[in-house]
């Protein structure tokens, strides 16, 4: 069932009318018991009566043999109750109109016969030479007993209409406050994220409208960094764009001249750096997305490092020492790209921003059950509000020639692959950059 009010309905009704019904039945067989009982005690009553009357009334006895319909006035004569008296040594004293025949040929106590076709419920008693019998149609119980249960089941039924009705009206007043907030949902613009209204709402929704609010505003932020993301990539995109198309008008209309060697030189460094930008927007988008990396090998952390010094240029190789404090031999388990793009990430803005002439220590460290690397450079180190600023996308320290999104891949990577990365001053110059991942 997909509404959620005729879920409850069914639910709660059912188990009300299998609770009740359970109940009744439990009641209905109790009381065909109490019923026969008293039945058959009524039977008991009206043969120890009799059998009173005639211990007191001996003048009402009648000779041996009398066939009189009714010779004993005192009997009911009446379709409920049948009754037979007759005499120990044979002979009938006087029966009731409705009784059959043979009716008090019975031994004393209950018994339950057919006579003539008809099922008969006994009770036979002796006393003073008589045997006098009582007895009723079992019909005539069983009809009684329907007539009970009809009166018992007509009410359970009306009123078991009549609390589904009013089961109905709860549920749909008490899912109005749910209700409530699917049409402010329903009534919103595509881009209204503001929260939904938390006041007056049953403790049992407050939890879920904390939920969606919180929901929400995770996605106006994300909306918002998204937004700022496209603007700044406009940006950055535009700068090298507009350089390239500087530089082709500059060569076109210097002809052949020494010129237009260097406007195509500029134009082509100018695409590099806007291919240098795409890449790494679709490295970052990768990282930040769905795309899978499970198929990439698992590397030692030693083996991340040389790879990263191996795509260098040979100029900075040079410049990099790296150090095993115990960690080279370990695997990271994170996918062996990305570990190499983040330590290169890190590894290239110590190159860049360091002192060209000093050396970038890269240390491969290992500490419980992660593997870290940390880059120190010589360079005139960061601020705190600089380090803080750090791994904002398109962020550049000064006048960086880079695309100010390498730490933002750090960031994503580190986030993904349970990793961690920090910046700190270095004591005297320098910036300390420390990258850590989980090992294998």
């Amino acid at each position: 069932m997909k509404t959620l009010r005729l879920r409850l309905l069914v639910t709660i009704g059912a188990s009300f009318a299998l609770f009740w019904a359970l109940s009744s039945v439990w009641t209905l067989v109790d009381l065909r018991d109490e019923f026969r009982d008293a039945l058959d005690e009524r039977l008991a009553a009206s043969a120890r009566m009799v059998a009173a009357l005639i211990a007191d009334s001996p003048h009402l006895s009648v000779q041996p043999g009398s066939r009189g319909t009714s010779p004993i006035p005192y009997l009911v004569r009446a379709d409920n109750v049948a009754c037979e008296i007759r005499l120990l040594r044979g002979g009938i004293v006087g029966r009731t109109e409705n009784s059959p025949e043979r009716l008090g040929l019975a031994s004393p106590g209950y018994r339950t016969r057919v006579i003539d076709g008809v099922t008969w419920r006994s009770y036979t008693i002796e006393q003073n030479g008589m045997r006098i019998t009582t007895a009723d149609k079992v019909e005539r119980r069983q009809q009684l007993f329907r007539n009970i249960a009809f009166a018992t089941f007509v009410p359970f039924l009306v009123a078991m209409g009549a609390t589904l009705i009013a089961l109905w009206f709860a549920v749909c007043h008490g899912l109005r406050p749910l209700e409530r907030i699917r049409v402010a949902l329903e009534a919103r613009k595509p881009g209204a994220l503001h929260p939904l209204p938390e006041q007056d709402l049953p403790h049992e929704l407050a939890p879920l409208v904390t939920t969606v609010n919180g929901l929400l505003a995770r996605i106006e932020r994300t909306m918002e960094r998204e937004r700022r993301f496209t603007g700044d990539a406009a940006h950055e995109l535009r700068t090298p764009l507009t350089a390239v198309k500087t530089h082709l008008q500059v060569a076109r209309m210097s002809g052949d001249g020494p010129d237009t060697a260097v406007a195509l030189q500029q134009a082509e460094r100018g695409v590099g750096r806007l291919q240098g930008i795409i890449n790494q927007l679709l490295m970052l988008a990768r990282v930040e997305g769905s795309m899978s990396f499970d198929d990439d090998e698992r590397l030692q952390a030693g083996a991340i490092a040389e790879q990263v010094i191996m795509q260098l240029p040979a100029q900075q190789v040079a410049r990099v020492c790296v150090r095993d404090e115990g960690g080279a031999a370990r695997a990271l388990r994170i996918p062996g790209s990305l570990a190499v793009t983040a330590l290169r990430n890190i590894l290239d803005n110590a190159l860049r921003y360091g002192d060209a002439e000093a050396a970038v220590v890269l240390r491969i460290v290992q500490y419980g059950g992660m593997v870290g690397f940390t880059v120190e450079d010589q360079g005139s180190g960061m601020s705190d509000a600089e380090i803080g600023k750090a791994g904002q996308r398109f962020w550049r320290k000064g006048s960086g020639q880079g695309s100010g999104l390498g730490l933002s891949i750090v960031k994503a990577v580190v986030a993904r692959y349970d990793g961690s990365w920090k910046l700190e001053r270095r004591e005297g110059s320098g910036v300390a950059a420390h990258l850590a991942f989980p090992a294998e």
